[in-house]
């Protein structure tokens, strides 16, 4: 499979114990098959047991098994092209042009499907409290944290986004207990935002957190973890690529969510940012 709830479970399925890694393997095997069973029969036919199937499904961002027999059925039921693909040697340019398509689309949808209401809500919260808001991620997610901070700087909170770790470090040494850090990394493993984040925790600081899905350190230190879409592995990692289109499709989630609940601010002040640049536009 290449896409959606099948390929969130070949990418989390090594990392399984072993009980559920025997319903991951079923569920691969028997795609046709899961959404007309019952958990039971599941458990038994897997040889694992029901509780198995149950941890099996937290594991996926899952609330229960419900919830996976209707992400199965609406997958097994799709007939379109989309889903993670690679590029391969001398690929003409119009596979090219529909493999990237495909694997965008499938990046988005399967960070929406990822992007479950308590987290969204629960980041939002969080935001809204927040004295300072600082952002940090480095890479292709150095990209991201400029785009998320200056889009609240847009709303009027302080923000703070600085590429230099140092810098950031030295920031968070005199932040309140206020102030929220907004941690970004698309492997969940990146040791330069793992110490700030350490450092963040010293201090009181909440964190926010934004990585692909399954287990890493950052989504387990952070107060709230957002996940988004993870690509399977292969030679070229084209599938991959739509990471930065994933992170920042979350954070236009977040960035909107938190504007609804602010909608006559919200429209104020991007306004006021609007007539700002036009200001300066008129004395050029």
């Amino acid at each position: 499979m290449t896409g959606g709830i099948f390929s969130q479970i070949e990418t989390v399925e090594a990392e399984l114990p072993l009980s559920s890694r025997k319903v991951a393997q079923y569920v691969l095997d028997h795609t046709q098959e899961i959404a007309g069973m019952t958990i039971h029969e599941l458990a038994l036919k897997s040889g694992a047991s029901a509780a198995a199937v149950v941890r099996f499904c937290r594991a996926l961002g899952l609330k229960g098994y419900p919830e996976l027999r209707m992400r199965i059925s609406a997958d097994t039921a799709r007939t379109d092209f989309y889903g993670y693909h690679d590029i391969e040697e001398d690929e003409k340019t119009k596979d090219i042009l529909q493999k990237t398509l495909s694997n965008s689309v499938q990046a988005l949808q399967d960070t929406a499907d990822l992007m479950n209401e308590r987290r969204i809500t629960e980041a939002v919260e969080l935001i809204e409290e927040a004295r300072v808001l600082y952002f940090y991620g480095i890479g292709g997610s150095y990209v991201v944290a400029i785009d998320a901070a200056q889009k609240w700087t847009r709303l009027g909170k302080v923000s703070v986004q600085e590429s230099d770790q140092h810098l950031l470090a030295t920031a968070l040494a005199n932040a309140s207990t206020e102030d929220v850090l907004f941690a970004i990394s698309y492997s969940g493993e990146t040791e330069e935002v793992i110490e700030l984040m350490r450092l963040a925790q010293e201090r009181g600081l909440k964190i926010i957190s934004l990585t692909r899905f399954g287990d890493n350190r950052i989504s387990s230190l952070a107060d709230v973890a957002i996940w988004t879409s993870r690509a399977p592995e292969a030679p070229l990692r084209s599938a991959a690529l739509s990471s930065r289109l994933a992170q920042l499709f979350a954070i236009d989630v977040l960035f909107l969510s938190y504007a609804s609940r602010r909608y006559s601010d919200t429209i104020e002040r991007l306004q006021n940012t609007r007539d700002a640049v036009k200001s300066l536009n008129r004395r050029k």
